[in-house]
């Protein structure tokens, strides 16, 4: 007769997010894991697999719950370049009201895996490949040249990635906000 799973999946893994999120991957044992999830290594095997597997679960979790808001906040106004003034305003606003400094799960990922592990940095190229695709294909859509909205979309990958990183030490919102104008004149 199988076991019964007794803890919520679902809660596991937004506990094991957090616990990637703060630690990165690397510095992230099993051990860990199932201590700050509160289940045994054999549930743990059983449910994951491996902590590979729950991490990709983690970068697919995420990833699938940023693009809506990116929908919402890039299609909120009129003006295209007013909506994504508004998305990465928004980014710059959790970014300097994060009073932990976490900065962001993906660019923390990013910074933290080393070359070790192809696979996890292969998940997180693509993350990010996928949300550089989905900004070239909304600036096209208004009227963008593509190669401008590749260019741009680069661009706007970089900035979210250093920012994130960069809001840990510097808390000056303004020089997020003027390399924001930087980049929406891009757009000129």
């Amino acid at each position: 007769m199988p076991r019964v799973k007794t803890f919520d999946v679902d809660e596991a893994l937004k506990r094991a997010m957090e616990l990637f999120w703060e630690k990165g991957y690397e510095s992230t044992s099993i051990s860990d894991l199932t201590q700050h999830l509160g289940i045994g290594k054999g549930s743990f095997y059983a449910t994951f697999k491996s902590k590979e597997n729950l991490f990709n679960q983690c970068i697919e979790s995420y990833t699938n719950s940023n693009f809506p808001f990116l929908d919402q906040a890039l299609e909120s106004e009129s003006d295209y370049k007013q909506g994504l003034r508004k998305l990465l305003e928004a980014y710059i606003d959790e970014l300097m009201n994060d009073h932990k400094r976490k900065g962001c799960f993906m660019a923390n990922s990013c910074s933290l895996v080393n070359g070790e592990n192809t696979k996890v940095g292969v998940k997180i190229a693509e993350h990010y490949a996928r949300i550089e695709k989905y900004f070239i294909l909304f600036l096209v859509e208004k009227g963008v040249k593509k190669n401008t909205a590749k260019s741009v979309s680069a661009t706007i990958i970089t900035f979210l990635i250093g920012a994130s990183q960069q809001s840990k030490i510097n808390r000056d919102k303004s020089s997020y906000l003027s390399n924001v104008d930087n980049i929406i004149a891009l757009l000129d």
